[in-house]
């Protein structure tokens, strides 16, 4: 009888190997869920809790708050700065009165010396309240009304104009009108003068402060009282 084993017996062995590894494992595997059973268990708010109490996410929480300061402060400025340019902006009105103050520029005496003091807008006419300088120096307030009508061309014409409210001859409307393409295509400034003051006290206006003193005590070049 041979001691060498046959195949058959070391198929038994090689089997019999097997079979306890795999056993091992099961072994090893089984105390490794027994053991993660004996861990304690956390839940999930409480997990959330540990989160929120880390440092991390303190560092987050004030990176955030330091970026929704910066953004809501620049969103203040910028409000600010509109509400600012909005309120304070002067008012533009539409070409009809760039149109109507053209012609009162074109035929005032002294334009340097004309002054804009309120316009009114009705849709179909503009009425402008100004002074101007007339040939005796006197500044005197006047008004000017200049109707349009729809043109085909232009988009708007001078219908009629009146200077305290008397009607202007038709010739100098039509002769006029021939300009208007100028106008448009090289527009006035169209901002509208502030309006006047609710308040009399506030119209009333100083004569003294613009002319020249006669009788003053004279003085030296030191401001001294000359005696």
């Amino acid at each position: 009888m041979s001691d060498t084993p046959s195949d058959e017996d070391e198929g038994v062995v090689l089997s019999a190997e097997m079979i306890d590894r795999e056993e091992r494992k099961k072994q090893k595997a089984a105390a490794k869920a027994e053991a993660e059973a004996k861990k304690p268990k956390r839940t999930r708010e409480e997990i959330e809790a540990a989160l929120a109490k880390s440092k991390l996410a303190a560092a987050e929480r004030k990176r955030k708050m330091r970026i929704f300061k910066n953004v809501g402060a620049a969103a203040a400025v910028a409000f600010i700065c509109w509400a600012g340019f909005y309120l304070f902006k002067p008012y533009k009105a539409g070409m009809t009165f760039g149109i109507c103050k053209t012609f009162l520029e074109l035929n005032v005496q002294f334009p340097q010396d004309l002054r804009l003091s309120t316009v009114e807008d009705y849709g179909q006419y503009i009425r402008i309240w100004y002074t101007q300088l007339d040939a005796f120096g006197e500044y005197r307030m006047e008004s000017i009304q200049c109707h349009f009508r729809a043109d085909e061309v232009t988009g708007a014409a001078v219908e009629k104009i009146l200077i305290n409210r008397k009607e202007l001859e038709p010739a100098r409307i039509t002769e006029f009108n021939k300009i208007i393409p100028t106008i448009l295509a090289f527009p006035p400034d169209l901002t509208v003068p502030p309006p006047l003051p609710d308040s009399l006290q506030d119209l009333q206006v100083d004569p003294n402060a613009f002319r020249f003193q006669l009788n003053l005590p004279q003085t030296d070049f030191f401001g001294e009282r000359k005696r």
